[in-house]
């Protein structure tokens, strides 16, 4: 018995590890656009600081501080926060038509 607790510890501290890695994502897109992914996320960096949601580096990495952002800015607008770049968070920030 002792073994499987053992077990249990070090698979909780690898999973643990594991999402406390600084890895970067690629940005998260749920209707692809025609454009780059990057390219997208950066115009959205771009609507979120000229309206005071984001205040980070224009890299266009859907990071932390961008989906932040992102969710900051849905919660204002009334809208589900969810932190990724889809149709109708385009559409909120004047960045495509409805």
């Amino acid at each position: 018995m002792p073994g499987i607790y053992r077990l249990l510890l070090l698979v909780g501290t690898a999973v643990s590890l594991g999402a406390c890695t600084s890895e970067q994502v690629a940005p998260q897109l749920s209707h692809p656009m025609d454009h780059s992914n990057s390219a997208i996320v950066r115009e959205v960096q771009i609507a979120l600081r000229d309206r005071g949601y984001y205040a980070g580096v224009v890299d266009g990495f859907l990071g932390q501080d961008t989906a932040f952002g992102i969710q900051r800015f849905q919660v204002d607008q009334c809208q589900r926060a969810k932190p990724v770049v889809d149709r109708s968070l385009l559409v909120s920030l004047g960045l495509a038509n409805d």
